[in-house]
């Protein structure tokens, strides 16, 4: 002001990341990219190549409650393609076009069955909700992919391959979750593979989300360092935006918890 005195206060607020190359998110359903939303931005922010797959079409979670009455096949597609569209849009609110996003179209809290009872692709698991033996989708990066576990490797082994990346961010070995910790166990079982064919590095990195808890389960032999991922309060607040899309998934309840910038956690790990 005139007379010296301090009217208002302007500051700006930078996140410092070391980056790799190349980021690619491999996520067991449709909102759990959002635990590496934070890094999804920084790789954005500064053009580093990033990909995004989700294994599950998320056809089960909450469809109930979406549709008001019991979900059959029909509505679980539906509920599953309701899911896929809304991670799009929120990958796309951080900035990273939806063509960058790959979905396998696995049945939601199904792949443990995969893993463990249906190996062989003469041999795939037939999800109940879907009445389908292989992902039902149109809009999925491989229509018809059979629900076998060689299948499912065989497909994420090429979505790694292709896309080279230095660093990988999944789902954590040790969720009680099926599908959060067979997500691992897929990741993991790809790139054991791809590094016996050489076709990664073995200096790939892999980020594992903070697990909620094994749930009683023997904890996978790991040992693991705490990864903090730095945000601005910019990422930190298109974090929370990024929630609110997942209105089949409480997004609304996300918008109705709304916190204040200064409230925003300003890392992941």
């Amino acid at each position: 002001g005139a007379d010296g005195t301090a009217k208002a206060q302007l500051a700006a607020e930078f996140a410092v990341n070391a980056l790799p190359a190349s980021i690619l998110v491999i996520a067991p359903h449709e909102d759990d990219e959002h635990s590496y939303a934070g890094l999804i931005r920084a790789a954005v922010e500064a053009e580093v190549p990033v990909r995004v797959v989700i294994l599950t079409g998320g056809d089960v979670g909450e469809c109930e409650r979406y549709y008001f009455k019991p979900c059959g096949p029909n509505e679980a597609r539906e509920f599953g393609m309701v899911r896929m569209e809304e991670t799009a849009e929120a990958v796309e609110h951080l900035g990273l076009n939806r063509s960058k996003l790959s979905i396998l179209g696995l049945p939601d809290g199904g792949s443990g069955e995969i893993w463990f009872h249906h190996i062989k692709a003469s041999d795939p698991f037939l999800s109940i909700y879907l009445a389908s033996d292989h992902a039902p989708y149109t809009n999925v990066v491989k229509p018809n992919l059979l629900y076998a576990r060689e299948a499912v490797l065989a497909e994420l082994e090429r979505l790694i391959a292709d896309f080279h990346p230095a660093l990988i961010a999944t789902a954590h070995p040790d969720e009680r979750h099926v599908d959060h910790r067979t997500t691992a166990w897929f990741t993991l079982k790809a790139c054991q593979e791809l590094l016996r064919q050489n076709q990664i590095s073995p200096g790939t990195i892999v980020l594992a989300d903070q697990a909620y808890g094994a749930g009683g389960y023997k904890a996978a032999p790991y040992k693991y360092e705490p990864a903090p991922v730095h945000l601005s309060g910019e990422a930190a607040a298109m974090k929370q935006e990024m929630s609110w899309i997942y209105q089949s998934q409480d997004g609304n309840l996300s918008e109705g918890t709304k916190k204040s910038l200064d409230e925003l956690p300003r890392r992941e790990m």
